[in-house]
């Protein structure tokens, strides 16, 4: 048995991948790619009977509504053939969409795809999840493709100013969330419930108002918003992940100098947090972990530093060297394993600020090497 990812690099199949990254278990992991769902013999020889399928792929943008609809079914008709030709009796995941019972021509190839899996499941005997999924959001969904959220916030990092045409109110469920759910078939045949407490509802405007409270405290200021809520914490790590890292970083404190010497905030926040320092002697290095939804501030006072950051599923490695003669700070994104190395003569000073306290059983730390 292995687990099968259709749309792997999608949205919601990368951080599917990074969940399972966080797990103590190892999975044999493949991928259903474009070119499997474009040949009947390697789709049929990448799929064994009792496999656990999470299938992703899908066309939500093309040249007309059409192209979009006889896509899916393409994609959909030759997957629900070929579980039908090995007698397939495992598991399958499928996400539609809250659009299935609108107009779109999306919608109806959605729908028709769900349906006709759900009635196969029940003829072959295999395990079906038909989840008819909220608006998703959340940290590296790409702008302008299909979330309202992730088009705003990197509108507003780029100064550019978003406008809405129609101000409903839609149901949002965090990626964090939605792949906490399903990840569970892979232990329980249990169906899949997306917990009506991790479905919120805003009007736009309302989202639009807190990135806009996010651009304003942090990226003209450099401060910490109020992520006492949940949902808030998640709407802030979404929106911080269309920040082109590489021009922001390091960012340097305010030095207020007088005869005395020199005085530095080092951060300003609006809620909850757990400050701390450490001394790192020469040619020493911390960290090498990353963090699902914690926010970190690294901030080099004294000695001189080396600051890698790599995205877990990337290869790309960022690289920032911070001397303490100018005393600057490096935010880490949320799916971003990090380390700070002591570059210098003397003894590296660090003051790290997270937006929560520390416990051992919560901690979200997640080791891995930059």
């Amino acid at each position: 048995m292995k687990v099968l990812i259709s749309g792997h690099k999608g949205f919601i199949g990368g951080h599917l991948l990074r969940k399972l990254k966080c797990l103590d278990r190892t999975h044999q992991i493949d991928f259903l790619t474009k070119s499997d769902f474009q040949s009947r013999t390697n789709l049929t020889n990448k799929i064994s009977p009792d496999d656990i399928i999470f299938h992703f792929a899908g066309v939500n943008r093309d040249i007309n509504e059409e192209k979009v609809y006889q896509k899916n079914i393409e994609i959909n008709q030759l997957l629900h053939s070929v579980l039908g030709d090995i007698d397939f009796k495992g598991k399958l995941l499928f996400t539609s969409s809250i659009q299935e019972d609108s107009s779109t021509l999306y919608g109806k190839a959605k729908k028709n795809a769900r349906l006709k899996f759900e009635e196969q499941s029940n003829s072959l005997g295999y395990k079906f999840y038909g989840i008819v999924a909220p608006n998703i959001f959340g940290p590296f969904c790409r702008p302008n493709y299909n979330s309202f959220i992730a088009t705003f916030s990197s509108m507003i990092i780029n100064q550019e100013t978003p406008t809405i045409d129609n101000d409903s109110k839609v149901s949002l469920i965090y990626i964090g969330d939605f792949i906490d759910q399903i990840v569970k078939i892979l232990d329980s045949d249990k169906l899949v419930d997306l917990n009506t407490r991790s479905i919120n509802k805003y009007h736009v405007s309302e989202i639009l108002k807190k990135l806009n409270t996010f651009n304003d405290l942090y990226i003209n200021n450099g401060q910490i918003p109020n992520v006492s809520l949940y949902f808030d914490l998640c709407l802030f790590n979404t929106f911080r992940s269309y920040i082109d890292i590489n021009r922001s970083s390091p960012r340097k404190h305010e030095e207020f100098k007088d005869n005395r010497g020199m005085f530095s905030e080092l951060a300003r926040t609006f809620s909850e947090g757990q400050t701390s320092y450490s001394i790192t002697k020469k040619g020493e290095i911390r960290g090498n972990h990353f963090h699902t939804r914690k926010i970190e501030r690294f901030s080099v006072i004294k000695g001189k530093a080396k600051i890698q950051l790599r995205e877990i599923l990337s290869e790309e490695v960022l690289e920032f060297i911070i001397d303490g003669d100018q005393p600057s700070y490096v935010d880490m994104p949320v799916w971003y394993t990090h380390n700070i190395q002591n570059i210098g003569d003397e003894d590296l000073i660090t003051v790290f600020w997270i937006n929560e306290h520390y416990t051992e059983d919560t901690s979200d730390t997640y080791l891995e090497n930059v």
